[in-house]
């Protein structure tokens, strides 16, 4: 099997602001610095779970400086593209280019419709104004297309992509795009509660939300899987559940924010419109926190 350009785990993380809502670069130090010294494979800021679209250019410029300064080109920073067409997602794209990012994660345009054929025309045109390698996102819940396995393969194919993060339920989806690319392509896992079901269809690691909290725990389950030893690394999975669903349950990302103050690193709240979590779920995450670290599996930080 060839070297992959992306791999294992590639947490996707908040952004640490103030109270004002300015972005809190020494947060961003730590919880990048976290996260590469409990074995990260990548990094993806300005995705999601980063509120990429709440931040102006400048904004989100010192986001990626700051990733890629504190990564000193340990592990690879993939920047997202989350821009809703094609001149806001080339400005975003040169920006973390030029702020120093090794590849770019992109979604298709979510405001303008398109079907397959118009997914193709603007990864060809988008492709060769970005200049680095691109990671397709594939999430129809946000960019309300389901994109054929054969479109993604048509991509690969013609160079405009080095591989994808599968945000997608559709296990068969991903089962027939495995099928139809080499093994040079970079298929990436993006639904933490089916991790390893997606790593036993072909995934070679994942771009997940959770992994920023625990990303060692998260290489062991893909451990065990790649290794064959599903029935383990199901298990392993499992035991992230109360977490996965105290995280996504309500206002996502704050959740996950919440999740990072209970461990010693705060980082701020979410900015407009995501919200405060309610009682009932910020008891649902302190008991999903406190269980795992009852277990060994995470840690206070400092302790």
């Amino acid at each position: 099997m060839p070297d992959l350009m992306f791999s294992g785990l590639i947490p996707a993380f908040p952004t640490p602001l103030r109270a004002d809502g300015t972005l809190d670069e020494a947060g961003l130090e730590r919880i990048v610095a976290y996260q590469i010294d409990r074995g990260a494979s990548g990094l993806v800021p300005l995705g999601g779970t980063g509120e990429a679209t709440s931040f102006d250019l400048a904004t989100s410029r010192r986001i990626m400086e700051v990733t890629v300064s504190v990564a000193g080109g340990r592990v690879p920073v993939v920047g997202g593209v989350l821009a809703p067409g094609f001149g806001g997602a080339v400005e975003i794209g040169r920006m973390c280019r030029a702020a120093g990012a090794d590849g770019l994660m992109v979604i298709p345009p979510y405001y303008a419709r398109t079907d397959q054929e118009g997914v193709l025309r603007y990864f060809r045109a988008l492709a060769p104004e970005l200049g680095l390698p691109i990671l397709y996102y594939d999430n129809p819940f946000r960019s309300h297309i389901v994109t054929a396995p054969e479109t993604i393969a048509r991509m690969a194919e013609e160079r405009l992509i080095v591989g994808m993060k599968a945000s997608n339920t559709d296990l068969y989806h991903l089962d027939r795009l495995s099928k139809l690319v080499d093994d040079a392509f970079c298929l990436l896992s993006g639904q933490d509660t089916l991790f390893v079901q997606q790593v036993i269809l072909g995934a070679k690691g994942g771009v997940l939300t959770s992994a920023a909290l625990l990303p060692d725990h998260w290489a062991k389950v893909q451990a065990l899987a790649e290794s064959g030893h599903v029935a383990e690394a199901l298990a392993a999975q499992a035991q992230l559940n109360p977490l996965m669903d105290a995280l996504f349950a309500e206002q996502f990302p704050e959740a996950v924010r919440r999740a990072f103050a209970l461990i010693g690193l705060p980082i701020g709240r979410s900015l407009p419109p995501v919200g405060s979590l309610s009682e009932a779920a910020e008891a649902r995450l302190a008991a999903a926190v406190e269980a795992l670290i009852a277990a060994g599996t995470l840690a206070r930080v400092g302790t």
